[in-house]
């Protein structure tokens, strides 16, 4: 790690900073070694779709690297962050040095398969009501847990939820209050808790049939 972190390159962006832009055409690799930056894509029309919020020891560019092409995404700082680069010979030179690296990126790179994988069945098979529940459930799978209450802090806003699942802010706050209706979910101040993540576990695991 001290060897690797010298031969990195050290950047730090602000928040709302892009850090890389969609079919940009450079591949080297980043390390989020502090802060939260968001995978994105702007359409033609100006919509935003939201692929995945990253988080401190996560990394991205990876797949540029490994394949040649241009970015599949544009990154942003969601926040202050500070990453760590290796070119495209270097990553490839740590893989072949490395096992153990080279191994946990084919781990990481089959779970981002699987994890979209998921997002198209979601996509083809669940009305947008549905599609929300999934989101929500993904969203607290990677938040700040008390017991089985995860915290999501701070709360995505309507629109990012929406942005996520194709779909307006409206029907986000329809199924949102709704949740809270029924007791699945509570504002508390800027965030949200889940209050009961094994019933959402189960209401999502019915309508996907699983």
């Amino acid at each position: 790690m001290e060897e690797l972190a010298k031969t990195c390159r050290w950047h730090t962006y602000k928040r709302g900073e892009e850090i890389l832009g969609y079919r940009d055409p450079s591949n080297n690799v980043f390390f989020l070694v502090s802060g939260r930056v968001r995978a994105i894509i702007h359409s033609a029309r100006g919509k935003a779709i939201i692929l995945r919020d990253l988080r401190t020891g996560d990394i991205f560019g990876e797949i540029s690297a490994i394949d040649g092409s241009p970015r599949s995404a544009s990154i942003e700082a969601l926040e202050a962050a500070t990453v760590a680069t290796l070119t495209s010979s270097q990553f490839e030179n740590l893989l072949l040095k490395e096992p153990s690296v080279a191994m946990a990126t084919l781990r990481h790179v089959a779970g981002e398969l699987r994890r979209l994988s998921q997002r198209v069945l979601e996509f083809s098979t669940l009305v947008v009501q549905n599609r929300i529940q999934a989101e929500l459930l993904r969203l607290a799978a990677d938040a700040d847990r008390d017991g089985a209450q995860p915290l999501l802090s701070p709360a995505p806003s309507l629109s990012d939820i929406a942005n996520r699942v194709s779909t307006h802010r409206e029907a986000v706050s329809r199924e949102v209050s709704r949740l809270t209706s029924i007791g699945l979910l509570r504002r508390e101040g800027r965030n949200l808790r889940v209050t009961d993540i094994g019933r959402l576990e189960k209401l999502v695991r019915d309508i996907k049939g699983e």
